[in-house]
């Protein structure tokens, strides 16, 4: 017989909230891999350089840095949907991480993911501006 404390979450407001925020963080999930493979290929499409030749001596810091930032943002994305999975149990009622400690990594976490996507996008933009296409 199923136990009828489980049939609803003792805090379901923590329930929908987190599917909210687990949307966004989908989404900048999504966008920061696919922003990853900018840098390639706009040199390879958009600057012509042939497919035999290597990419890196037209990379300058600010793919790096882009790359990197958009690396983290997906880190801090995933460290967060794991933080939210232990949120929803505790809106079930089961023992978990305090919640004293599980908030303020959860926006911690939310908040350097959105601004290291932001940052790392910003990183391409500049790359592609102040790119060479001459190696």
């Amino acid at each position: 017989m199923p136990d009828e404390t489980r049939a609803k979450p003792l805090q379901p407001w923590k329930i929908s909230t987190n599917d909210r925020y687990n949307k966004i963080v989908t989404r900048v999930i999504s966008l920061a891999t696919g922003s990853l493979l900018l840098p390639a290929l706009f040199l390879r499409e958009f600057l012509a350089v042939p497919k035999q030749t290597q990419l890196a001596p037209y990379l300058n810091c600010w793919a790096y840095i882009g790359w990197g930032s958009l690396g983290v943002s997906i880190a801090l994305g995933l460290i967060y949907s794991w933080l939210s999975v232990k949120w929803v149990k505790g809106a079930w009622g089961e023992e978990t991480i305090s919640e004293k400690t599980l908030e303020p990594c959860m926006d911690l976490s939310y908040v350097l993911m959105m601004v290291l996507f932001l940052a790392g996008v910003a990183s391409i933009v500049w790359f592609f501006v102040t790119v060479h296409a001459t190696g």
